[in-house]
């Protein structure tokens, strides 16, 4: 993580950010939108060490006055496969922020680590996931891109103890 800022990885990423862009990218080069060209998202990293992505398609579609509890199977589903929710703890390892997740809105991802590389661009931060292969070799990751939260309060400085990984005792 480099950059002029003075603050240690662990400080720069407290507080709340806002999703700006979520877009997919094949060798290096960008083919999309994951949820759409106006994308709607909180980041929250607290100063605890617990970490809070919630994530989705700013226009989903629905039937308005239909709640998400009446609604049919297919109908939740498709609003569900729109977005993104999940919490847990994070340490800053290197380059890296790592969410060890401790719940989720896919059954699939407690338990797991999801590894973001990290990077800052003109006060925006920028976190990439891991590529994988498609299925025609070639490389794909994901790029989310983030601003801090409108209005929000930057959190004060945290200890030099918990500045590189975390808080003690995890």
């Amino acid at each position: 993580m480099t950059g002029a800022d003075p603050r240690s990885p662990w400080e720069r990423l407290l507080g709340t950010w806002d999703l700006v862009s979520f877009v997919r990218l094949v060798d290096g080069d960008p083919i999309g939108d994951v949820l759409g060209p106006d994308p709607v998202g909180r980041l929250t990293y607290q100063a605890d060490g617990r970490v809070t992505a919630l994530l989705a398609r700013r226009d989903r579609p629905w039937r308005s006055g239909e709640t998400f509890l009446s609604a049919g199977d297919e109908a939740r589903g498709a609003a569900a496969r729109e977005f993104v929710a999940y919490s847990g703890r994070f340490e800053v390892v290197d380059d890296r922020v790592v969410h060890h997740v401790d719940i989720s809105l896919y059954p699939e991802h407690p338990g797991t680590d999801l590894v973001r590389t990290v990077s800052w661009r003109d006060g925006l931060l920028e976190l990439r996931t891991p590529s994988r292969d498609t299925r025609s070799g070639r490389s794909m990751c994901d790029r989310l891109t983030w601003r801090p939260e409108s209005g929000a309060c930057r959190p004060p400085s945290v200890t030099s103890a918990t500045a590189t990984r975390g808080p003690e005792g995890w």
